[in-house]
């Protein structure tokens, strides 16, 4: 796909379905501080008016001995008015006007968007929620006012804040009807979370309490992370137009987001690890003057329900925008619980991003937008490396890039992370080793878990194997170089729409050579082997075989890594009639490896005993299959030859065409009998002989079962 820079210009329309904040500058921090130094103030002469306006009822009273037990505090209950305290009442109402009035002042002398005042647009909040807001934070900001309200409460075992306690500090300025209407679930002091019940009490008694995050913003603080750590809050994204987007990609963002928000914007991108996903959302939380928040469902305890509503909660107060990740955690096939994430994410009520894997499907309501990010080619990947080493400084010869740009498919994203990380000291200069182990360890990471990195890798020339396999092992190494050429400068990608990738059958007997020629074919390459580690790959959970096997496969495509599936037909094992659950499952699993092969494009190689175990469909998508036969008598004595190095000691001749002839071993037993022998002759401190070669024959033919010492191993 081509690739082109979209014009600035095109990103410079309001994106209104992301819900941005208000452009222009904000009160500053000390600012704030003043300002709910102001609230502080209104709030303390309320509370003194409720003491006031209860004293002079009576509610609150000293028991003199003149009246009925409790009487006043009845009376004042009941709204008999007495006058007990109408000067102090009087006081308490002047003060009550003048506090207002000064904050009112300060908060006109003071320039940019005030932290109340933002809350209310984003949350469109009445001015009765506003004071609502302002009531309930102040015992969580104050310790003296928590006191306070309790002397204003006048029953002890009750909470700090409730409804009940609400109206008597707002007294005759609001209606309690009014009140009660904006604590309802369904208006938004609740319905964003702004105010939380903390108790199983009944209206008007139900404890309230702010939200910590909403607490923080009233302070005026920059939330940069979250203070639970649920929440990986991303720095402020770069300029979107500064992204290499292709065309069509750009053109159907920019609509999508300038589209008055008749529903809440939701957005799907997908794409392999490191291709841009996680940059390309947090430009777009960056056009809306917002922070990208990844909420990972690997790391939450109920990331379909309850838990996930919370985090995604926060995120709305915080004026994050949220980024789901770590979907695989929910398995494709669990309905119930992809049916409750998928309406978890549909009550989010704002915009709200998914970052998937390739070819995931999205748990959302139809209307969403999907954006598949492509793969790099070699050249848009050279340019990506230039570029970054250009913008951290780095000085590194063109020709050592072009090389790590043919072993490391990995995408702008890592290339992004690989460069920061081996310029994070400040040189100038980084060599292609350097570049080249830190891309290995962010691979590495990936496979660790499932594969095993193989390190003593043996030459294609030092192996001995037929002239048929020698072609076709040729063919093979010049379809991995010549990759480039083809596919790229010769247009092949348009023909070969799947299957660009180099996937190998090896089949024969054991120890013919399978897994030492894999390995060679990774030296001769200069890339990494990864034998894949079935036991670690197979799970009796649902889905997470697949989960598995795709990391791996992804892995293969960043890194250029040969990935060895030995004894593959445990796992691409013909597909059954389905007879139970089991059955269902395991081809499952067999038709996700046959749909994954047809978009790999790594290099991975299968090796059985048995090839007529492997589905037929897997060999349909394999590039090459190569039969490795038990080798001939030349070929043995040559097998021989090349395991005995001229550093061993020995005495006599050493007659390797009589043990060729005599005996049809395979490469493997070959190597087997002459570290048998090597370890005889050492035990008796001799050189190694005939007679010691013929005696580790004879317990290699033993080791295997067999009494005679004729005829194949196996």
């Amino acid at each position: 796909m081509t690739r082109d820079d979209a014009p600035s210009s095109d990103w410079q329309s309001p994106p209104r379905a992301l819900r941005p904040r208000r452009r222009g500058p904000r009160v500053t921090h000390t600012d704030a501080l003043r300002l709910l130094e102001s609230e502080r103030e209104v709030v303390t002469a309320l509370a003194l008016r409720a003491l006031a306006e209860a004293w002079d009822t009576g509610r609150l009273s000293h028991d003199d001995g003149t009246a009925l037990p409790r009487e006043h505090e009845i009376l004042g209950i009941m709204g008999v008015h007495q006058g007990l305290a109408g000067a102090r009442l009087a006081e308490a109402r002047e003060q009550v006007a003048e506090v207002i009035t000064a904050a009112s002042v300060l908060e006109r002398s003071l320039v940019g968007t005030r932290p109340l005042g933002e809350l209310a647009e984003e949350f469109e909040l009445s001015p009765l929620a506003i004071k609502v807001l302002v009531l309930v934070a102040a015992p969580q900001l104050w310790g003296e006012l928590a006191q306070l309200y309790g002397i204003v409460a006048g029953a002890s075992g009750r909470s700090i804040v409730d409804e009940h306690l609400l109206r008597l500090l707002l007294g005759d300025l609001v209606a309690p009807h009014h009140l009660a209407h904006e604590l309802l679930p369904t208006e938004p002091l609740h319905r964003f979370g702004l105010v939380h019940v903390t108790s199983d009490d009944a209206p008007p008694f139900s404890a309230l309490e702010l939200d910590p995050i909403v607490l923080a913003r009233l302070r005026g603080e920059t939330l940069d992370e979250d203070p639970q750590g649920e929440v990986d809050v991303q720095p402020l994204g770069l300029p979107i137009d500064q992204l290499r987007l292709a065309a069509p990609i750009a053109h159907m963002l920019q609509e999508a987001i300038a589209r008055p928000p008749a529903r809440p914007l939701r957005i799907a991108v997908r794409g392999r690890d490191g291709s841009g996903r996680r940059a390309l959302l947090a430009a777009l939380a960056a056009l809306a003057d917002r922070r990208l928040a990844i909420i990972n469902l690997h790391h939450l305890d109920d990331p379909t329900g309850g838990g996930l509503r919370r985090v995604l909660e926060r995120c709305t107060l915080a004026g994050w925008i949220p980024c789901i990740d770590g979907l695989d955690s929910v398995a494709s096939d669990d309905r119930t619980r992809r049916e409750r994430l998928r309406r978890t994410l549909a009550d989010v009520p704002g915009p709200l991003v998914l970052r998937l894997e390739r070819d995931a499907h999205p748990p959302l309501e139809p209307g969403y937008l999907a954006i598949d990010l492509p793969d790099l080619s070699e050249t848009e990947r050279l340019e990506v490396w230039r570029r970054e080493l250009a913008a951290h400084g780095v000085n590194s010869p063109t020709d050592a890039l072009g090389s790590l740009t043919t072993r490391w498919r990995i995408g702008p994203g890592t290339i992004h992370r690989v460069v920061a990380l081996v310029s994070e000291a400040g040189t100038a200069h980084v060599t292609p080793a350097q570049i080249d182990r830190a891309v290995s360890q962010h691979v590495e990471s990936k496979l660790a878990a499932v594969a095993e990195r193989i390190d003593h890798l043996p030459t294609l020339a030092s192996l001995v194997l037929p002239a048929d396999i020698m072609d076709s092992l040729t063919e093979l190494l010049a379809r991995l170089r010549l990759h480039r050429r083809v596919f790229e400068e010769w247009g092949m990608t348009r023909v070969a729409s799947t299957n660009r990738g180099t996937t190998a059958l090896f089949q024969g007997p054991p120890g013919t050579g399978k897994t030492m020629v894999a390995g060679a074919l990774a030296h001769e390459l200069g890339i990494e082997l990864y034998r894949v580690d079935l036991s670690r790959i197979m799970s009796k959970w649902i889905g997470e075989t697949e989960r598995n096997l795709a990391n791996v496969f992804s892995a293969a495509e960043d890194s250029q890594a040969l990935i060895l599936f030995d004894e593959a037909d445990s796992l691409f094992g013909k597909r059954t009639e389905v007879k139970s659950a089991n059955d269902r499952f395991a081809n499952l699993e067999v038709n996700y490896l046959l749909q994954r092969l047809d978009s790999f494009s790594g290099v991975a190689i299968l090796t059985t005993n048995l090839g007529t175990a492997i589905d037929p469909a897997f060999k349909r998508r394999l590039a090459f299959r190569v039969h490795f036969p038990i080798p001939d008598e030349d070929q043995r004595e040559q097998l021989w030859r090349a395991h005995l190095p001229a550093s061993l000691p020995t005495a006599g001749d050493l007659d390797l065409a009589d043990l060729a002839r005599r005996y049809p071993l395979t490469g493997g037993s070959v190597r087997n009998c002459v570290m048998r022998a090597a370890f005889l002759a050492a035990a008796e401190d001799a050189p190694l002989s005939q007679e010691y070669l013929l005696r580790a024959v004879r317990l290699e033919y033993r080791a295997a079962g067999k009494l005679s010492e004729s005829g194949p191993l196996e």
